[in-house]
């Protein structure tokens, strides 16, 4: 199995692609698993289908599989 922790989140600066600073949201997220049950190419892509998921919520609603 695994245990996965997510941060709070916080306003930070970052530079957009015209290097103007902008606030950004940012959310830690951790996970630690035992790789003797799960790969950890699997986590990967958890991780980023979660990112997506959290940056494009409404995309939950319209995801048909």
């Amino acid at each position: 199995g695994f245990i996965g922790a997510l941060g709070k989140i916080q306003k930070v600066p970052r530079f957009d692609a015209q290097n103007q600073v902008y606030a950004a949201h940012i959310m830690q997220v951790s996970w630690s698993c035992d790789h003797r049950v799960v790969d950890g190419a699997t986590i990967a892509n958890f991780t980023n289908l979660l990112k997506h998921y959290l940056e494009n919520p409404a995309t939950m609603l319209l995801e048909t599989k």
